[in-house]
């Protein structure tokens, strides 16, 4: 999950975070008039832009690649907010593990708790595929 020196993120761990926190940033970026800025950004990371360099501009990393703890909608307690695809957290409805829709990066997720697959935000909500046969 961390790049080799061990100081924090590596690209691809920080696509997964971006990924991961893009919903609440839009949402986050309406309410305060400022998702031209977010937008601009999101464009150059799917054009293959440094992921890592947007995690941190937007305070999901600190300077030195580290997650930073944050507060989410209805949370009680402060979480790193990097899902964690070894969890083993088993689907609520459905099965199976989904992947990026375009294979970019190492983000998997289930199905939610009404049986919807998981999108990517990355890519205007654009299905995640599921990584392989039911189990």
């Amino acid at each position: 999950m961390g790049d080799s020196a061990g100081n924090g993120l590596d690209e691809d761990a920080a696509l997964v975070l971006w990924c991961a926190h893009l919903p609440d940033l839009r949402a986050r970026a309406a309410a305060g008039r400022w998702g031209d800025r977010l937008e601009r950004t999101v464009a150059r990371v799917r054009d293959h832009g440094r992921a890592l360099d947007a995690c941190t501009k937007f305070g999901l990393v600190d300077a030195g690649g580290r997650p930073v703890p944050h507060r989410g909608p209805g949370d009680t307690g402060v979480s790193l907010g990097y899902p964690d695809p070894h969890s083993g957290r088993p689907p609520s409805t459905g099965r199976g593990d989904y992947r990026c829709p375009r294979r970019l990066c190492s983000r998997q997720d289930r199905r939610d708790d009404d049986g919807h697959p998981p999108v990517c935000a990355l890519f205007d909500d654009e299905p995640m595929r599921p990584s392989g046969p039911a189990r």
